[in-house]
């Protein structure tokens, strides 16, 4: 099966969609198909040559703050790329510039189209400077954009089943199926030696509480209130990693040290994928206050290493999140709620491992290889009608 991805999220390891479709790539290709991905030119990005057996066509683009971009006259460019390249089948990763351009050039060649949604209107909203009420507004219309495409699409995948009940009541038409993105159980695995060697090199006190989170520094993952939650904890020996990059990062860094956390609160920025397994494994828990997770890879990865997470009640996050049994859930946007369970964690904390055990457990059912394997049974299904 020769299949092709296209989305407009850059091919690097720096956000969810760019994370998944590096691994489906690579997951596909050494299951034995022919693999294309069309996405973003970037400097300094992954070059265009084959990869582990990938091939990687790249679209000049320009690139805006906040890591949005825009692909001027994408059509024409295209349709340059793919010339004389026949697909069995192409999965779009987006409703945007690259993606749209590439179903209208399927459509001439009659080539089945599939799609993933990674996307919630709150992922661009809540980071736009509007005015709440004009926010509101401005999500069905982004609604109807994503839908525009989608619901041409010969079917429809989202990473679980919450997300793909928000599609269905958003109007999408295409059978929506709950493929999971996966998390590389080899990969990420509990390492008590990375676990030192990590603390060390962060100067964290081997016996410290460690908390970490992993991701964009943005609005809608709830950072700020994960600050003042630390802060009311006043748990003088605990440390709260916050490791990524994004628009909220120098706010981030202001509130801390105006709550007198600047010792406490550490912005190593961002983390090398050969790094991140061993950052994960310096920690004692994961915590994940986005409120528009329509997944969330990283809290994946924090569970297949063996972390307990304090996760919000909100969207998709419950369904990796058991309370009491893998962590604690908590109401999203709410300092209170936050810092009542991040207490009620420090109560349980003979049950850490425990807990840290029950996480790698319900991480191993998300496996990369098997994720990968349902998407090339949702090919199938989706050439032969039956999706």
């Amino acid at each position: 099966m020769n299949i092709l991805l296209a989305g407009q999220a850059y091919f690097q390891e720096n956000n969810g969609q760019a994370v998944f479709t590096v691994r489906l790539a690579r997951g596909l290709c050494q299951q034995g198909y022919k693999v294309s991905v069309l996405t973003p030119a970037e400097q300094n990005s992954l070059p265009e040559e084959n990869l582990a057996g990938l091939r990687i066509l790249r679209i000049p683009t320009l690139r805006l703050p906040h890591n949005a971009n825009i692909t001027f006259f994408a059509l024409p460019q295209v349709r340059k790329k793919l010339q004389d390249t026949n697909f069995d089948i192409i999965h779009l990763q987006d409703h945007y510039f690259i993606s749209r351009a590439v179903w209208r050039l399927a459509q001439e060649q009659q080539t089945p189209v599939v799609g993933t949604n990674h996307f919630l209107p709150q992922n661009l909203s809540a980071n736009m400077p509007l005015p709440a009420r004009i926010k509101r507004r401005l999500e069905p219309l982004l609604w109807r954009h994503m839908l525009g495409l989608y619901n041409q699409l010969a079917a429809v995948s989202t990473p679980t089943q919450t997300a793909a009940n928000i599609l269905v009541a958003q109007g999408l038409r295409p059978q929506v199926t709950a493929i999971s993105c996966g998390v590389d159980v080899e990969r990420f695995y509990p390492d008590k030696e990375a676990r030192r060697s990590m603390r060390q090199r962060l100067a964290i006190d081997e016996h410290a509480p460690l908390f970490l989170y992993v991701g964009r520094l943005d609005h809608e993952k709830g950072l700020r209130e994960v600050v003042s939650a630390f802060a009311a904890v006043a748990d003088k020996e605990a440390v709260l990693v916050l490791a990524g990059k994004g628009s909220c990062a120098n706010e981030l860094l202001e509130q801390s040290v105006r709550l007198g956390l600047g010792k406490q609160v550490l912005f190593p920025g961002y983390i090398a994928a050969k790094d991140l397994a061993k950052l994960y494994n310096a920690a004692d828990c994961f915590v994940m206050a986005g409120y528009a997770e329509l997944q969330s890879i990283a809290t994946l990865e924090a569970m297949a290493c063996g972390l307990p997470v304090l996760a919000a009640d909100a969207c998709a996050l419950p369904e990796l999140v058991s309370p009491d049994e893998n962590g604690l859930l908590f109401t999203a946007r709410s300092v209170e709620s936050l810092t009542e369970q991040w207490r009620h964690f420090f109560s349980l904390r003979p049950q850490w491992p425990t807990m840290g055990g029950a996480s790698r457990a319900k991480a191993e059912e998300h496996g990369l290889v098997r994720s990968v394997s349902l998407y090339a049974d949702w090919y199938v299904k989706a050439l032969q009608g039956g999706v």
